[in-house]
This record gives structure tokens, C-alpha cells and sequence, in this order.
């Protein structure tokens, strides 16, 4: 699930690793086959190029480096940002011209309810896959198969399962990370798409979502905004103490 796309072009959108410039139109088969989490993206993605155009993820990703910060495809971390922007894209910013506001993830479940509003199996995956998370998470308990983390800003407890062939190992206790978590059967699994912020700077990010979830009119995506930005600074200045460059989040 990978985006390799500048916003220099069009043709450059092009190369999500889960069939995004597929020309395979899609079908019920494949809406009725979506049973991972990255396969239940591929599904949305293909209905929104069907329906808006390939060049549709054009503007969301000009929108998204000006809001979390701007990334270049030799960044290491380029990889990983690129699908939060994608599931970002999918599940949370409105599809202003074609919904009526609506997010392209809720428009695909009322146009495919014939799939994904039934008794059946398939439709339980949907309706699990629609009770992602996008947040701030502290880990509380390692595992290289299940980890429990802490949702930072919603301040609720939530366990973490291993998907088929992954490790949770390099989330270690106390490890502080963002991004979307997956319902998927019953349980939660990680999306591709994290921000791993360094362990050094826990006690400036604890210090600053704690000030901003007492303030009412700070939305919680205010607060994965900056940190998304303070981040890449980060990532790019690992030779700088983390402490010294997450204290800006404070200015």
C-alpha cells in the first residue's frame, strides 16, 4: 500500500503498490474478496478512481504536504507518509465535489450496500474496517504479536493484534507512534501509514496533548497536524537532540 507520487504531475500520481493505477475495473467480486484491511483500501481506492478520475489524489496531496508537511521522495520515511496521506485521503477528507462532503470510504459503503451492509461475513468486515481510529498512541505493553497502547487523546486503552506475517516488536513499551488503527474481525491491527516519534521527546508530546485535549475548541486532527510537522523536522535533524526540536510544538 504505496504511494510514489509528487505533486509535480499527474503521471506522477500514479504507482500505489495496491492497484491504485490498476486499470482492472472493479467489481463485485473483488468488493466481496476484501477481506484485509490493505484490501478493503485497494477496494476504495479503485471505486474513487472510477468514479472521480485517476487524477483525483492530485489536490488532496498538494492539500496534505501543506497541512502535514511537505515530503520528498528520497526521505526515508517517505514510504510510510505517503500512506497516511492515502488512508487520510480515503477515510477522512470529504470528497467535496462528488459526495456533498461526504468522505469517499462513506460514500463507497452507501453506493455498495448491496456488499457491505448485510449479515454475512464480508459485510462484518466492513463495518469493522469503518471503526478505524486516527490518533495519537502510547505503547503500555510490547509483544512482537499484540501490543496495548493507549490512545493518547481519546484517553481509552486499546489492544493491537499482529496481522498474518507482521511484528509488532519494533514498538517498544513506551514507544509514542500516530496514525490509523484498523478494526478487523475483533480486533485492532496497525495501518501501514505510522509516524514514530522519538521516545527522547515523550515528555514534551504527553505535555503538549494533555494542554490541547483541556482546550474545547482544538480539534484532535489540530494536534496530529503538528505533530505530523514537527516530525519530519525531526526526521530530517537526527543529529539534533529530540527535545530541543519537539519544544517548538509549544510556540
Amino acid at each position: 500500500m504505496v504511494l510514489e507520487a509528487s505533486i509535480a504531475s499527474p503521471e506522477m500520481i500514479q504507482g500505489i503498490q495496491m492497484n491504485l493505477g490498476s486499470e482492472t475495473p472493479l467489481t463485485r467480486q473483488k468488493i466481496e474478496a476484501s477481506i484485509s484491511v490493505e484490501e478493503c483500501l485497494e477496494s476504495v481506492v479503485a471505486w474513487v478512481e472510477q468514479n472521480a478520475g485517476k487524477n483525483y489524489f492530485l489536490k488532496p496531496l498538494e492539500e496534505f504536504h501543506a497541512r502535514y508537511g511537505k515530503v520528498n521522495s528520497e526521505d526515508d520515511f517517505y514510504q510510510a507518509r505517503m500512506n497516511y496521506f492515502l488512508e487520510n485521503c480515503i477515510l477522512e477528507r470529504p470528497m467535496t465535489t462528488v459526495s456533498g462532503g461526504r468522505t469517499p470510504l462513506s460514500f463507497f459503503i452507501e453506493k455498495n450496500a448491496q456488499y457491505t451492509a448485510g449479515e454475512d461475513e464480508n459485510s462484518a468486515v466492513w463495518r469493522a474496517f469503518c471503526g478505524f481510529r486516527h490518533s495519537v498512541f502510547q505503547v503500555t505493553k510490547s509483544g512482537a504479536n499484540a501490543i496495548v497502547v493507549k490512545d493518547l487523546v481519546a484517553d481509552k486503552v486499546i489492544k493491537i493484534q499482529s496481522k498474518a506475517g507482521e511484528t509488532l516488536q519494533y514498538l517498544g513499551a513506551r514507544s509514542i507512534f500516530q496514525g490509523y488503527i484498523f478494526g478487523h474481525h475483533n480486533q485492532y491491527v496497525l495501518s501501514q501509514g505510522l509516524i514514530l516519534h522519538p521516545e527522547l521527546a515523550n515528555k514534551e508530546i504527553l505535555m503538549f496533548i494533555k494542554q490541547h485535549r483541556g482546550i474545547p475548541k482544538i480539534q484532535p486532527s489540530e494536534i496530529m497536524r503538528i505533530l505530523a510537522q514537527i516530525n519530519i523536522k525531526f526526521m530530517r535533524m537526527q543529529h539534533v537532540n529530540p527535545k530541543v526540536i519537539y519544544q517548538a510544538i509549544f510556540i
